[in-house]
C-alpha cells in the first residue's frame, strides 16, 4: 500500500485523476511517469507562440497558470483528496486527449484507459 496522490486546482474546482491519465498516483509514479507532463501543459502561460508551442486553441492548456493547485495525498489531514472526488469536476480525461494531440509522438503519449460506464480506471488498480 501507500499514500495515493491527486492534482487538485482549488480556484477552479477540478482535479486530476491520474489512474484516468493511464498513469500511477504515488509521488514518486507521478515524478518517473510521463503523466506528469500534463502539469507544464496546464500551466502554460504566454501570449506569444513559437516552435514546440502550443498551435491550436485547446481548452485545457494553459487553464490553471496562476491558481492555487496542489499534489494532495489521500492520507493528507485534510481529507482535500476524498472531498475533490465528491465536490470538483474531473478534467483528466478531456487533459488526457488534448495533451495526446498536442505531443503527437505515439511513444511520448499518454496510455489513456478506455472509458468504462459506472467505474473509473481507480476501482481496477
Amino acid at each position: 500500500m501507500g499514500q495515493y496522490f491527486r492534482l487538485i486546482n482549488y480556484d477552479k474546482r477540478e482535479y486530476v485523476d491520474p489512474w484516468r491519465l493511464g498513469g500511477l498516483a504515488k509521488l514518486f509514479e507521478w515524478c518517473a511517469n510521463r503523466q506528469a507532463g500534463v502539469i507544464p501543459f496546464l500551466l502554460r502561460k504566454s501570449d506569444e507562440g513559437g516552435g514546440g508551442d502550443i498551435q491550436r486553441d485547446y481548452h485545457t492548456a494553459g487553464r490553471w497558470a496562476g491558481e492555487r493547485i496542489a499534489l494532495i495525498g489521500d492520507y493528507d489531514s485534510s481529507e482535500d483528496y476524498e472531498s475533490a472526488e465528491r465536490e470538483f469536476t474531473d478534467i483528466s480525461r478531456e487533459l488526457g486527449l488534448e495533451y495526446n494531440d498536442f505531443i503527437e509522438a505515439e511513444g511520448l503519449q499518454l496510455e489513456l484507459p478506455p472509458e468504462e460506464p459506472g467505474g473509473t480506471p481507480e476501482d481496477n488498480k
